[in-house]
């Protein structure tokens, strides 16, 4: 016997079709997408991961699938949060990136290597 949707379930699914299809080949249409697997961590579970990325001349949005043991999630990141995701990824990369330089700097300066020292001619 087929299972009956209630008619939440079929809002949700559709949704997310519906958001896809709002923003495919409108102006200035670009479309990146990524399927990752991963293998297990403490809080991550097994699964496979879709990530694909629409971007208009208008909006921009990010459709997340997830597959795993307990089957499968599918949502519409919007533009707004797809935003900050990038904005705090970004902040973090580049405090992170300032504490390697000054670790190898100090490390350099341990060593007795001068940096940035012309050659002589």
């Amino acid at each position: 016997m087929a299972q009956e949707q209630t008619h939440s379930e079929s809002s949700l699914l559709d949704k997310f079709e519906r958001a896809r299809d709002s923003l495919w080949g409108a102006p200035g249409f670009q479309r990146r997408n990524s399927t990752i697997t991963s293998q297990g961590f403490s809080f991550i579970p097994q699964g496979t991961w879709i990530v694909e990325t629409i971007r208009t001349d208008d909006d921009v949005a990010i459709f997340l699938q997830v597959i795993d043991k307990d089957g499968g999630q599918r949502t519409v990141l919007p533009g707004k949060v797809a935003s900050a995701i990038y904005s705090q990824y970004k902040s973090i990369m580049s405090k992170r990136k300032s504490v390697r330089a000054k670790h190898a700097a100090e490390t350099r300066k341990s060593r007795g290597i001068v940096p940035f020292q012309k050659k002589q001619e």
